[in-house]
């Protein structure tokens, strides 16, 4: 069965704000979650040009992630989090996909799926274009772990 990781952006009606709704979803054998976070377009933007690092290494993976603070600032809780990263020596590559509810961050899911180079890198080009508003959403394709 194949697993994948879709996102997707609803920029603000406001030319003057930054901040949109990034939609994430995950779905994989055995776990299947959705959520999403108001999250600034540039920082969805320059996910892209990250994707295309090659190797990612176990020191440095992709890594991006967006939450909240309380009021004080202490406690950050990560509300959506996707890690890249090495699986093994023959260049297949492990997504970890956390999703939160912002009102309530108990309410969590976790999923692990394999993936590759090729398909990174389309999704790169995928995630460009949304954000180019020329697609309605980017997906990273992959496979079950296991």
């Amino acid at each position: 069965m194949t697993a994948e990781l879709t996102l997707r952006y609803e920029f603000s009606s406001d030319p003057d704000d930054d901040f949109g709704w990034l939609a994430v979803s995950v779905q994989t054998d055995t776990f299947t979650g959705r959520g999403g976070f108001w999250v600034q377009w540039q920082n969805v933007k320059e996910m892209a040009p990250k994707l295309d690092a090659y190797p990612f290494s176990p020191a440095n993976p992709f890594v991006e992630e967006w939450g909240q603070c309380n009021g004080d600032g202490s406690n950050y809780e990560v509300i959506i989090g996707i890690s890249i990263l090495p699986a093994n020596k023959t260049g297949d590559l492990d997504v970890i996909v956390r999703i939160a509810y912002h009102h309530d961050t108990r309410r969590q899911c976790q999923a692990v799926f394999r993936t590759n180079y090729s398909n990174t890198a389309n999704f790169a080009v995928e995630l460009k274009a949304l954000m180019d508003r020329q697609r309605a959403e980017a997906v990273l394709l992959g496979r079950n772990v296991g």
